[in-house]
């Protein structure tokens, strides 16, 4: 095995150094269930992104596999139709929403006499769990569904319910009320139109217990809302759910919002024998491929949320080259990919909490090349993200790095943080503490004010002042635990500040309040090795050496970087 994990390596650098892919040789080894081969498998797909590029989108849709599961019977006897009508709405579970439309519309003009297809076309069209639809998106949403209402055959009853229930959707446009998405993007539904939609769809689904699909339908429009923090149909949808997933639990569109539901539910950890089969049911389907890590994060699997990304970037570059059109709705001139640097962000906290330096900065090396910094400026470009990699297994690099091209407050905050870092591990708190006085400058918000006091915790740990920095990292972890809590994936800031607090503590001898600390961390942030490590050593010096043996097995096991070298001012 040994020796095939070195080939994999050399493989893969060299995919880097050529911006050649390299799947066939590596795809034989995914089954075998090695650590470091995931890893390498992770690092395989960064290389292969690159190798394929992302550029300017050729939409050319064609039916192809791996997009997981959708569809239902249409009131067509068209098999094209029939195809397309099933191929849009797994697009659509997939969250690839211009394919979708392109998809459902199709259906329906292959059949200009299919309700459903008309029906499909209108669903498609409509808002989903993170863009919304404006007032011109709804109007053409509901003429397809008027369409489809008009089609519908005289005793259909399951087709004249869904097209009325798509009509009455769009219809109530007063009733839809104008919120933010996790995204940013506008979200419409959140007022009455959404949940009545899906308590609709329910109804249906639950008479029409066959066609689990509209179940699956239904839960999405009752979680839409849960986006605004309205949580009335988060039960309902979770039920539903595991009603479809109990007789098929390999419905890929059921896993998707399934993986939502408990997260939003806050017991994340009830998806993970789906979370764990997603990836193989939808290879092709990025998001589908990505979705995992909403769980494996929250469940303590670090390293498996940072693999999981990489292969999800993979599957877009791969979706671009093949003609599909993964841009968001809305923006006919995106360049990236939609969910493209929400991949790169979470699979770079993934490497950062396992302590996987080589995938991290692997992570670094792709953001810089996907998001140079003499290109165009992007949203939500994740490169001020990477900068804390490159403090902390590349700390020669950061210190190289100069005033970005897109001085904008995530750059300097950022670059002053990560510079500070780095000078500490040269030993240069004087200049980390310049860092310091550029970030406080930045101090606007409560991810700004939690860096500034990370970097001056860390400062006073290095400087032998371990009592100061533990009263610093437990007001700036209050402040990430009570301000930092809207909805983001990965967490807005990259690691919990209270484990710090712990080795803090531990440093200054307080070992029962550094026991706590890396306890009440841990409730949090799940199987974090490095508050395990504290936690482990805390309680060997307790007296309660079984344990505290335990607790380091546990931290050894979890951390992919060199557990002999870490040290308690780093946590």
């Amino acid at each position: 095995m040994q020796k095939r994990i070195a080939s994999v390596a050399m493989l893969a650098l060299a995919a880097c150094a050529t911006q050649s892919a390299v799947v066939t040789p590596i795809a034989s080894l995914t089954s075998s269930g090695d650590a470091t081969v995931d890893a390498l498998l992770a690092l395989n797909a960064l290389c292969s992104a690159e190798a394929l590029g992302v550029g300017a989108p050729k939409p050319d849709l064609k039916l192809a596999g791996g997009m997981g599961t959708g569809g239902f019977k249409v009131d067509s006897e068209n098999p094209e139709a029939q195809a397309w009508f099933n191929y849009g709405l797994a697009l659509s579970h997939a969250f690839y929403h211009q394919d979708a439309k392109v998809a459902l519309h199709k259906a329906a003009e292959i059949d200009p006499a299919c309700s459903i297809c008309a029906w499909g076309e209108a669903w498609g069209l409509g808002p989903t769990l993170n863009y919304g639809i404006d007032d011109d998106q709804r109007k053409l949403a509901l003429a397809a569904a008027l369409r489809a209402q008009k089609l519908a055959k005289p005793g259909d009853d399951k087709a004249r319910r869904l097209v009325d229930a798509m009509v009455a959707r769009y219809a109530d446009a007063a009733a839809a009320v104008e919120g933010k998405s996790a995204l940013g993007a506008p979200k419409a539904g959140e007022g009455k139109t959404e949940p009545a939609f899906g308590q609709a769809l329910a109804k249906i689904a639950a008479d029409y217990s066959q066609e689990e699909e509209i179940a699956v339908l239904a839960a999405h429009s009752l979680l839409i809302p849960v986006r605004a923090d309205d949580k009335r149909g988060l039960k309902p949808a979770l039920a539903l759910l595991e009603t479809v997933l109990k007789r098929h639990p390999d419905d890929t569109g059921a896993i998707h919002y399934y993986i939502h539901g408990t997260e939003f539910d806050g017991r994340a950890e009830d998806a993970i024998s789906y979370a764990d089969r997603l990836g193989r049911l939808a290879p092709a389907a990025s998001h589908l491929v990505h979705m995992p890590a909403h769980t494996f994060f929250y469940a303590g699997r670090y390293q498996d949320a940072a693999i999981v990304n990489a292969q999800a970037i993979e599957a877009d570059t791969d979706w671009l080259a093949k003609g599909g059109d993964p841009r968001p709705p809305r923006d006919a001139t995106a360049r990236i990919p939609m969910y493209y640097s929400h991949n790169l962000s979470f699979g770079l906290a993934g490497a950062l909490m396992s302590g996987d330096g080589v995938l991290a900065l692997r992570y670094a090396d792709h953001a810089a090349k996907v998001y140079p910094d003499d290109g165009p400026t992007l949203r939500r470009d994740p490169t001020p993200r990477t900068y804390v990699a490159l403090a902390r297994f590349a700390p020669d690099r950061m210190l190289a790095i100069s005033q970005s091209k897109h001085d904008d407050a995530d750059f300097r905050v950022y670059r002053a943080y990560g510079r500070g870092e780095a000078l500490l591990q040269k030993g240069d708190s004087a200049g980390a503490r310049q860092e310091l006085a550029a970030l406080r400058k930045e101090e606007s918000g409560a991810a700004y004010k939690v860096a500034a006091a990370v970097l001056e915790g860390r400062i006073a740990m290095a400087e032998g002042n371990a009592k100061y920095a533990a009263q610093i990292f437990s007001d700036a972890a209050k402040l990430q635990e009570t301000q930092l809590t809207d909805y983001m994936d990965p967490p807005e800031w990259w690691y919990p500040v209270r484990r710090s607090a712990a080795a803090a503590w531990l440093k200054a001898g307080n070992f029962a309040k550094a026991e706590a600390e890396a306890t009440a961390s841990l409730k949090s942030w799940k199987d974090d090795p490095l508050a395990l490590w504290v936690l482990g050593k805390a309680q060997t010096r307790l007296g309660r050496a079984e344990e505290g043996t335990a607790s380091l097995a546990k931290a050894r096991s979890l951390w992919k970087g060199n557990f002999n070298s870490i040290t308690v001012e780093a946590i």
